[in-house]
């Protein structure tokens, strides 16, 4: 009951907010209440799983024991049985004996099929990872009401109705192990999130909306295609009885690969989605304009966990049920778009002007590190890859607060009109500077950990891809300094349209941005609880690369994959 009460506690609190209608003060009461009570729950649901340890698994179910796939804690119930597949006996007994191949027996070779009622389930579960996108979603969304306490004075009911119904979403999406669950709830963030785009963004509010969701559901609807192909080939196979759930999935596929030109069709496919929503190059133009348009909690979301779904998207579905595909196709096609990003991410960055857009094209950067990780497949550049989703999402999502915080005072954000802001706001500005130098990558900070663990796995598996995306650590380092320098550095400047006093960072904002910056720190300095949260997820996919799994000679994919082997 734990993991359905983190995803619907915002959701009640959503509706008791519609109920009670228009008190400003009411509402925004009630939305800290319900982001800091499921805040509570993801932190309770942390220790269940970081106290078991890295070998000890809180589940014991033996059809996902030999999963690449295996959540510690889960909810599942069956919510409709659709007819019957035809299923080899030897693919069933396959789940049983998982446990006894432990004992040295041998698997059944039988080729006898049974008939087997098809199941659809309600699966909720938690891993290493996902508990770790829960918090960070968690927190960022106590971070965003913070934030939005002043900010937000028309419709006030609704903007926090839609802040807390797309931390539902975001929530669901992380603790779904059913391809149907986790694709309903991807798709439903998209809805808050154009609404706090649109009705409480910049001038250009309704266009930048637009655009975000055009985009996102265009992937969206291929990505859909492809988990439809993939169900419907599992049936056809007759791989398990539950053709939705991942795990079972992962495990059937582990034993029984689809066929090469399948995993290749779906990879492209599932990944439409997944690289609009990260987003890689080219695929981000929408980026830039929905982070500049967005209000202040809005970016902060946006940046510090829906692009993360992107790649959770890829470490989740993608690298589990695909192997043979991902180590041929994706680690060069999505590698190279990573590192193509990071560095254009980062040469954008040092265009701009604007002080929320250079966050923004930041993120194309820092966030192609998290890509870069992944598809090294190994245990260094995952735990790198997932480490940098956590990482970006703290050091970005404090950068838009301090931004946002920045125009509330002074009604603007380019850097032509601000400057020596450290004279004037000395405690807002080192916050500033420390958050910057986390997102540069300072060793002892947060950044540190991510990028180098992601660089240091594709060195081992491509080392020219590691060499050109660590030129995006030398430019990240570039823009933002130069954005310090030149907004909050030298004499005082401040634009004619401040008006009233201008006053220092508050309780309120500190308490928005504070934990964000312990939490850089505490990661920077000491990593390993974290590290040891994700470690056995980590491996149970990596365990799959290991076998090195290939496409076979008659694909086109088979240069790329002696490309690989040849770097290693």
């Amino acid at each position: 009951m734990l993991l359905l009460s983190i995803i619907f506690l915002p959701l009640i609190a959503a509706l008791l907010l519609a109920l009670l209608g228009g008190d400003r003060a009411v509402a925004r009461w009630i939305a800290l209440l319900a982001a800091v009570g499921t805040l509570a729950l993801s932190v309770g649901l942390f220790a269940r799983i970081h106290s078991h340890g890295s070998g000890i698994e809180l589940v014991q179910n033996r059809t996902i024991v030999d999963s690449p796939v295996r959540p510690r804690v889960e909810w599942r119930r069956t919510w409709m049985t659709i007819g019957e597949i035809t299923q080899v006996k030897s693919i069933a007994q396959d789940e049983i004996a998982a446990e006894n191949n432990e004992a040295g027996e041998a698997k059944s070779e039988e080729v006898e099929t049974v008939r087997t009622p098809v199941r659809l389930e309600f699966y909720l579960g938690a891993d290493g990872i996902s508990v770790l996108m829960l918090m960070l979603t968690a927190i960022l969304t106590v971070s965003a009401v913070l934030i939005s306490w002043e900010a937000i004075q028309e419709r006030a009911t609704e903007f926090y109705i839609c802040l807390l119904v797309l931390e539902a979403g975001m929530l669901g999406a992380f603790l779904a192990f059913d391809l149907l669950l986790f694709y309903v709830f991807f798709e439903f963030t998209l809805i808050p999130l154009f609404f706090l785009v649109g009705i409480w963004g910049g001038s250009q509010r309704q266009f930048a909306a637009y655009r975000f969701f055009i985009y996102t559901l265009a992937g969206s609807m291929i990505t859909l295609l492809g988990l439809v192909a993939l169900v419907m080939k599992v049936m056809q196979e007759g791989l398990t009885a539950t053709p939705f759930s991942i795990p079972d999935i992962a495990a059937a596929l582990q034993h029984h690969p689809l066929p090469d030109n399948w995993q290749i069709g779906l990879l492209l496919a599932l990944s439409a989605g997944f690289v609009i929503k990260v987003p890689l190059f080219p695929f981000h133009t929408w980026l830039p304009l929905a982070h500049t348009e967005a209000p202040t909690a809005g970016s902060v979301l946006l940046a510090g966990v829906l692009l993360k779904l992107g790649t959770y998207g890829f470490l989740r579905i993608c690298l589990p049920l695909l192997p043979a595909a991902v180590a041929s196709f994706g680690v060069p096609v999505f590698g190279t778009m990573a590192v193509i990003g990071i560095v254009y991410g980062a040469l954008g960055a040092l265009a701009q002007s604007d002080i929320k857009k250079l966050v923004a094209y930041s993120s194309v950067s820092h966030l192609g590190f998290c890509v870069l990780g992944i598809f090294s497949l190994n245990s260094e550049g995952i735990t790198g890859g997932v480490m940098q989703m956590i990482n970006h999402g703290l050091s970005t999502g404090a950068l838009f607060l301090l931004v946002g915080m920045v125009y509330d005072r002074y009604h603007t954000r380019e850097l032509s009109e601000l400057g020596g802001l450290a004279t004037r706001l000395p405690i807002l500005s080192v916050c500033m500077v420390f958050i910057c130098m986390a997102s540069a990558g300072l060793p002892g900070l947060n950044g540190f950990v991510g990028e180098m663990l992601a660089l240091i796995g594709m060195f081992k598996a491509k080392p020219l891809y590691s060499a050109i995306g660590a030129t995006g650590v030398v430019l990240g380092a570039w823009y933002l300094l130069d954005m310090l320098r030149r907004g909050f550095f030298g004499p005082l400047k401040e634009p004619a349209s401040a008006h009233g006093p201008i006053h220092d960072i508050n309780i309120r904002e500190l308490l928005a941005v504070g934990p964000l910056m312990a939490l850089c720190l505490w990661i920077g300095v000491n990593p390993k609880p974290w590290l040891d949260t994700i470690a056995i997820d980590v491996r149970s996919v990596v365990k799959l690369y290991d076998q090195k799994p290939e496409v076979s000679a008659q694909n086109a994919a088979t240069d790329l994959t002696a490309s690989i082997e040849g770097t290693k």
